[in-house]
């Protein structure tokens, strides 16, 4: 059967009659309709398949929610298509089968386009507050991962059974992954994440509720994308990068941002070979003159100048990849970029080597002042949307700073509950908001069966972990992987930890498990004891690991 497409074209179509068990008589059909457009990004023919409701075929002024369905390279599912084409045939709203998806190449940067190509050829509602990605599987991690990177085009996300980490980006130099990395950019999108045999109708309802309750756009954005030329909420970047990592932008607003390239997130080293060019939205005067302070948070050099708005009110900033501040000013007799030109740009532990639930937890909040005038003294309150934190004092006195200086203030909160992807504090100064995220981890044993590799090859390990002498010690200057029993065999751990002596920064993926290469810094003592976290698929162990004097 033949039936004309709403953009002018014939397209195959087939009904499937869905006998609902509730009623007595059948429901009236989904429409269901085989497509397929020419892709510029995919530089070929991609076909996708779109569940229409009845309704849709006889009114030719409603418009519809949309929600994408990402499928993999799974065979065939007729139950799950029925139980798609059963809520079409429910419900108002338009679902969209796409694939088979991909995290890596093309794929990731072709969902913007086939969103262009549904609301040119059906009646949707065109903007982010009705539309929706979900999947299963692979299909399941690339709909929260696309979230992530497109935030400003979805507002609710959702997976069945999704695996917490893929490989992500360009072909030939994506990056690992991890879900849970991604949680503190996902602040403007509605969350679900459930099992595999879970509720389709459930969570396409939870869907329907979204469109319903959409989140707002936030008055300040954190992203990290693995692409290093993208966009995101009108912000343009655009960088020489060519080997596997992070762009990462925080607390980005018409006050400013602050940018780092990691080589992975959220610790990796800063990139600073890496060049970057970032253009803002059209927030600005044009032609007016702003103030820009940009802060190199590693030294706290402080750079001072001014820049030009463009015709269209824009302005652009060309850095490298380490990790920097900039502050936008107000122009002369214009509207203000910020209002007092606070930034808080980072945290460190006191007293712990990292961060454990159920226990207090002391950091110390460094802020800035990357404003262009001295700052006012102000009383912060402290909040956090993290479920069960509890500060022991919920405010700070941020006494006045200069332009380019810095202050770190103590605060105290415990949490009853892990938060790896971080516990949010936010300082609060009337409708400023300044936040930062702390990992915390679950309490952990202490464990003493660990093995280090200094240059070592152990097994199931076909290659040397580390670089050292080998003696199976831990020494100034070397690296050195931890590895623990786990199913019979040694394993390579993730670790954590804030000690002075430890460089971090390090971590290598294999057979899609992380696994850390700390390595101890030329200057640290002999005799000094490490305080590190391992990490073993779901399981913490607490160590503690001698630094020993390095023999030839």
């Amino acid at each position: 059967m033949q039936v004309r497409s709403v953009n002018g074209t014939y397209s195959s179509v087939r009904f499937l009659l869905i006998l609902i068990a509730a009623t007595a008589a059948a429901q009236p059909a989904a429409l269901i309709e085989e497509q397929t457009h020419r892709s510029l990004v995919m530089a070929g023919a991609r076909a996708y398949r779109v569940y229409l409701p009845p309704a849709y075929r006889t009114s030719r002024t409603t418009r519809y929610p949309v929600i994408y369905w990402f499928h993999g390279y799974e065979a065939e599912n007729e139950a799950r298509d029925a139980a798609l084409a059963a809520y079409a045939a429910a419900h108002p709203v338009i679902l969209v089968d796409s694939g088979p998806a991909d995290t890596t190449g093309q794929f990731p940067l072709y969902f913007p386009e086939l969103i262009e190509q549904i609301d040119k050829t059906l009646r949707t509602i065109a903007d982010r507050d009705h539309r929706a990605v979900t999947g299963s599987a692979a299909g399941g991690f690339l709909a929260i991962w696309q979230a992530a990177k497109c935030p400003d085009l979805v507002s609710s996300a959702s997976s069945f059974g999704a695996p917490p980490e893929a490989p992500a980006g360009p072909q030939g130099f994506d990056v690992d992954t991890s879900l849970a990395d991604l949680y503190p950019t996902l602040d403007p999108v509605r969350i679900r994440q459930v099992a595999a045999a879970s509720s389709l109708a459930e969570t396409l309802d939870f869907h329907l509720d979204a469109f319903a309750h959409p989140l707002p756009k936030p008055a300040a954005f954190n992203h990290a994308d693995p692409y290093p030329n993208f966009g995101i909420w009108d912000w343009e970047v655009v960088s020489d990068r060519r080997r596997p990592a992070f762009t990462v932008l925080e607390n980005v607003s018409r006050a400013g941002f602050r940018s780092t390239v990691r080589e992975w997130i959220p610790a990796g080293a800063a990139l600073s070979e890496v060049k970057l060019s970032i253009t803002s939205p059209r927030l600005y005067t044009p032609a007016a003159v702003y103030p820009v302070t940009s802060i190199r948070l590693r030294d706290g050099q402080v750079r001072r100048a001014t820049q030009k708005a463009d015709a269209r009110g824009r302005l652009s900033f060309d850095i490298d990849g380490d990790a920097y501040e900039i502050g936008i000013g107000a122009a002369p007799g214009g509207a203000p970029g910020v209002a007092n030109g606070i930034a808080l740009s980072g945290f460190e532990i006191v007293g712990a080597a990292w961060a454990s639930a159920g226990q207090p937890v002391q950091v110390r909040l460094k802020f800035w002042n990357k404003g262009a005038a001295r700052s006012a003294t102000t009383l912060l309150q402290l909040e956090s949307p993290t479920s069960g934190v509890k500060f022991k004092t919920p405010s700070a006195r941020l006494s006045s700073l200069a332009p380019g200086e810095s202050v770190t203030l103590p605060v105290t909160f415990t949490i009853d509950r892990p938060a790896i992807s971080g516990a949010r504090i936010v300082a609060v100064d009337g409708e400023i908001r300044l936040s930062i995220d702390v990992p915390v981890y679950p309490a952990a044993p202490a464990f003493a069966d660990y093995r280090i590799a200094d240059g070592l090859t152990v097994a199931p390990y076909t290659h040397p972990l580390g670089e050292g002498n080998r003696d199976g010690h831990a020494a100034p200057g070397e690296s050195f992987a931890v590895l623990l029993p786990d199913a019979g065999a040694r394993r390579a751990a993730e670790l954590f930890t804030n000690d002075a002596c430890v460089d971090n920064t390090v971590r290598i993926s294999e057979g899609g498990t992380r696994i850390s290469l700390p390595a101890i810094r030329p200057t640290c003592e002999p005799g000094h004891r490490i305080q590190l976290l391992a990490r073993i698929g779901l399981n913490y162990f607490a160590l503690e690991i001698p630094v020993w004097y390095r023999n030839p």
